[in-house]
């Protein structure tokens, strides 16, 4: 089957991550390319080149129907199209309107700023409709999506595919770490407790919280953030306001999240919302004991596994964190069933799924 996969950008992000983690396993069954609104060079992009998948980048807009229209003369030489995010969701719509191309819609969260807008309900129905299939990447998001579109629950075209990892990938980090750990027995104890969170700086990631916190935890605790965005700039300044400069650290982007991951003592991910929680995923997969807001689709991800707090509590994120560097039992049993869940959610059982679904739209169609 001839696929093709319609995502904006491979920026860092967790339905970019997805995609570059997908492809490869899928191309091992289907011919698959992949196009981009712009191509970007980064960890995610070179995973899918090496993949040999090829990538079409053609600039697309909805105040532009021109491009609607190139887009369209692409999407017409596919069985099928696998669109990811907005306004990806609009243009694929609007581009495969009256074609015989089955489309499959990925939504990645339970929360957006268009549902807030009731204005704009019949137009996101309407765009919707046009799926064949629409992926959801946790119950919670699916929910969510149905409600807003006043899906009838009898509806067939909505289907829940948790995301997945390479969570071998940070496995094999994580033994080279404990390698090179148990080289240097004898030392000195480590002294720091390394916090982490991986996360893009928006509006559904809270940061702040993270921040705050820190005000709660003495100078053997050191906080990392990896990634960039839009409101970096302000959570930089938290920190400043916050006096905590020399305890927090902005690392920007990396090529190599498995190994920053997996140097860390402990993994926080604190979100206003979330679809699923792909990063914790990750952060449990490299054998962390993970703390996390008690948010739909992220508490999915963690709970019983990990530990929760309230959104926005800074204090009980800083007593979680106390427990699990003061407590070694406690640490240690959080480890374990943080690792053994992330194996419920590895990038191979999400390509089967997906090929399932691929073959079953074909078949209908």
């Amino acid at each position: 089957m001839k696929i093709l996969y319609v995502i904006k950008d491979l920026d860092i992000g967790g339905a970019q991550r997805l995609v570059s983690e997908l492809l490869p396993l899928i191309r091992e069954e289907h011919e698959v390319d992949l196009l981009l609104f712009q191509e970007e060079i980064n960890l995610f992009s070179k995973k899918v080149h090496d993949a040999g998948i090829r990538v079409i980048c053609q600039k697309a807009s909805l105040k532009n129907p021109m491009s609607i229209w190139r887009l369209r003369k692409v999407i017409r030489q596919y069985d099928l199209v696998h669109v990811h995010l907005f306004p990806e969701l609009y243009l694929s719509a609007l581009a495969a309107w009256g074609t015989k191309v089955p489309l499959v819609f990925t939504e990645h969260s339970t929360s957006n700023r268009r549902r807030g807008k009731a204005y704009l309900r019949p137009l996101e129905k309407w765009m919707y409709h046009r799926y064949k299939r629409i992926i959801t990447i946790s119950q919670q998001t699916q929910d969510a999506l149905m409600q807003w579109v006043q899906a009838r629950p009898t509806d067939k075209r909505f289907v829940v595919i948790e995301n997945g990892i390479d969570t071998e990938a940070f496995r094999r980090v994580q033994k080279s770490v404990d390698s090179q750990d148990n080289d240097n027995i004898g030392q000195e104890a480590k002294s720091v407790c390394q916090i982490i969170m991986v996360s893009r700086f928006v509006e559904a990631k809270d940061q702040e919280t993270v921040i705050r916190a820190m005000k709660h935890l003495d100078a053997t605790f050191h906080l990392s953030f990896v990634g960039d965005g839009e409101r970096m700039p302000v959570c930089q300044q938290l920190v400043k306001d916050m006096g905590v400069e020399e305890r927090v650290s902005f690392l920007g982007r990396s090529a190599d999240i498995p190994s920053l991951v997996c140097k860390a003592d402990i993994g926080v991910q604190s979100s206003h919302w979330e679809g699923f929680g792909l990063t914790a995923v990750e952060l449990m997969a490299a054998g962390l004991p993970v703390v996390a807001t008690d948010v739909p689709g992220l508490k999915q991800v963690v709970e019983n596994a990990g530990l929760l707090f309230d959104a926005g509590d800074d204090k009980q994120l800083a007593q979680h964190i106390k427990e699990l560097a003061t407590n070694k039992t406690l640490y240690h049993d959080v480890s374990k069933r943080c690792q053994q869940r992330s194996a419920q959610y590895d990038i191979s059982v999400t390509a089967h799924r997906y090929s399932r679904l691929y073959h079953e739209v074909k078949g209908s169609h």
